[in-house]
């Protein structure tokens, strides 16, 4: 039988059958993630969003019922995707999922590897070989991992994951993690963020912890789960918090950009004290000339975290 790790464009029906052939789970890679969302979004695929929102856990079952395929049970559903988005594309469809749009039902929080790359400032052209030995390095962890049994690192079936082999920290590292965790949820429960960047580092609760297994068994190692893998998981988590934030904002980024052309005209003393939404958008101003627009830079300059909110005492919405 055909091994397979990855999938392309394929409809989540003959997914689910890959799945049954490849328990373990698959990666869709999408070297352009525009099209996959968009496919998402279109009339008739509510059940595919679905599927992929329940192959996040990779622990559940999913049922397809077909006229012409029948009925396709999968038993493991788990499922990764790869890819990578412009930000145009990508700041349009955050707007309409922070808006409560289609898009709107956990599935871009669910990208817990949210990297947002910056182009350096200076460019100098490096022509080498990469590094043979690091490459060669992970291959034979690929290779390790990809046969790898429960049994070789003591893993335990949980009763309650259906049987799926588990590992348990060291309890130096459950110290830590509980530290750690204590801290996110204290920092969940501050209201201070959008609820979209909330949402998405609640799911951090299950990142770190997966981050930590893959670090622990890539070096060889097992049950239980080391301090020092725990460690490095935590670290990796500090650093991706920031790029989420910095995700967010493409489809925050009208308020704001609102809210700092209203901020600017409280300041510069151009709308009255106590003033009203309809005094600001009857102007026709620059990204204040809806009430829809006026409302939410009101909205934004209210809130806790705004520098401007003290002045926005006054006003009357």
């Amino acid at each position: 039988m055909r091994r397979r790790y990855l999938v392309n464009d394929t409809t989540v029906e003959k997914l689910g059958e890959l799945l049954n052939k490849n328990p373990r789970g698959l990666l869709l890679f999408r070297d352009e993630l525009t099209g996959f969302l968009r496919t998402l979004e279109r009339d008739g695929h509510e059940s595919d969003r679905a599927f992929y929102l329940e192959a996040w856990n990779g622990t559940g079952r999913f049922r397809y019922d077909r006229i012409a395929r029948g009925t396709i049970d999968i038993e493991a559903a788990c499922v990764s995707i790869l890819g990578s988005i412009q930000p145009g594309p990508l700041g349009h469809y955050l707007r309409a999922a922070l808006d409560g749009g289609v898009g709107d039902d956990g599935l871009m929080q669910r990208f817990q590897l949210l990297v947002w790359l910056d182009v350096a400032p200076d460019w100098r052209n490096i022509d080498r070989w990469p590094d043979s030995e690091a490459k060669q390095t992970a291959y034979k962890v690929f290779e390790r991992l990809k046969g790898l049994t429960s049994a070789e690192i003591d893993a335990h079936c949980d009763a309650d994951l259906g049987g799926i082999p588990c590992m348990r920290f060291a309890d130096d590292a459950q110290e830590l993690f509980t530290e750690w965790r204590t801290e996110l949820e204290r920092r969940l429960r501050n209201e201070e963020d959008h609820a979209a960047i909330q949402a998405h580092l609640a799911k951090y609760r299950s990142l770190v912890p997966s981050l930590a297994l893959l670090i622990h068994l890539a070096d060889g190692a097992g049950n239980p789960v080391s301090l020092a893998a725990v460690e490095r998981a935590c670290g990796w988590a500090d650093y991706l918090e920031s790029h989420p934030r910095r995700v967010y904002s493409r489809g925050l980024v009208g308020d704001y950009v609102a809210a700092h052309a209203l901020a600017r005209k409280i300041l510069t003393r151009q709308v009255p004290d106590g003033f009203t939404v309809r005094e600001v958008y009857r102007h026709h101003w620059a990204n204040l000339s809806t009430p829809e627009e006026t409302s939410k830079a009101v909205n934004v300059l209210l809130s806790p975290r705004s520098t401007h909110g003290r002045a926005m005492k006054s006003a009357r919405c």
